[in-house]
């Protein structure tokens, strides 16, 4: 592992100051499940190493303002076991449930999840389909951005020296007679500990007496460089029935997802059978009763 310089703040203003005054290149650590494994592999070089795994302000799981808040220095196991992220955004508490083993899950961050931008990361497709916002902090100040411009880049990404503090996303509210659900799952190449070869994520308003869908959103990681959303399966399914139909137009249409994302990919075939399980797996679990 190469030598770095190592500093571990206690509060959320120290540690702004003390990378304001730093000159070199800064990374943050704090469950270092994913960084550790790259700095003992040579992968990246900081001069600097600031431990945020002792700030307070950045752990918390809370309801306000309509909104659910959670501090990025909250662990998946936290976010696994919270009751109000499984009763309002239970596609996040299944992701989060589903990271590693237990022993990763005492450690890892949904910020560090996030920061790490990997395409297989588990929580990211449930934070695009819940439509999250992340608050950052650095030396040259406070944003908020849509966790979905902040993956995508394009100059709108994690800049150097920037820390995120906090993931929000809205309560969902379902129309009259309607109810919101929502669901993840998962492909990897063992049944624990795993990294995702799929993963996938969807929240459905669905319209209980007539029994169709009336919005849904879905997103899909592990194809591409980010995980993206399915906008054109979204406007699909606006207004269908749900029935045993309908989960294999689902499945064909995530075939054709895998093509078009990886035409010339060697995973191609295994991914176009891989998603259709995914997805019938899905729709079992938002739909048990049909």
């Amino acid at each position: 592992m190469p030598k770095c310089q190592f500093v571990c703040p206690a509060t959320i203003a120290d540690g702004i100051e003390k990378i304001s005054a730093i000159n070199e290149d800064v990374m943050f650590i704090s469950g270092g499940t994913d960084l550790v494994i790259k700095l003992q592999s040579g992968q990246i070089h900081p001069d600097w190493l600031m431990d945020v795994s002792l700030i307070p302000e950045l752990k918390f799981i809370r309801e306000a303002d309509g909104r659910i808040k959670i501090g990025s220095g909250t662990t998946f196991a936290q976010i696994g076991e919270s009751n109000l992220v499984r009763e309002k955004a239970r596609c996040l508490s299944q992701a989060a449930s589903q990271v590693g083993s237990a022993q990763i899950r005492n450690r890892a961050t949904i910020g560090g999840n996030i920061a790490n931008a990997s395409p297989a990361g588990d929580s990211l497709p449930a934070l695009l389909v819940l439509d999250a916002w992340a608050s950052m902090i650095g030396p040259q100040g406070i944003r908020r951005l849509p966790f979905a411009q902040l993956q995508a880049g394009d100059g709108q990404g994690l800049r150097k020296k920037e820390l995120i503090t906090e993931i929000d996303f809205p309560l969902w509210k379902a129309q009259e007679k309607a109810r919101i659900i929502s669901a993840f799952g998962k492909i990897g190449s063992r049944t624990a500990v795993s990294i995702a070869r799929l993963n996938m994520a969807v929240m459905v308003e669905f319209d209980v007496e007539g029994q169709r869908i009336l919005n849904s959103r879905w997103a899909v990681g592990a194809l591409g460089r980010v995980p993206f959303r399915l906008k054109e399966l979204e406007q699909e399914l606006q207004g269908k029935r749900v029935n045993q139909e309908l989960a294999e137009d689902i499945a064909d249409h995530l075939t054709g997802v895998v093509d078009r994302a990886i035409p010339g990919r060697d995973s191609r075939e295994y991914k176009r059978e891989a998603i259709r399980g995914l997805a019938y797996d899905l729709f079992e679990d938002l739909f048990p009763n049909l």
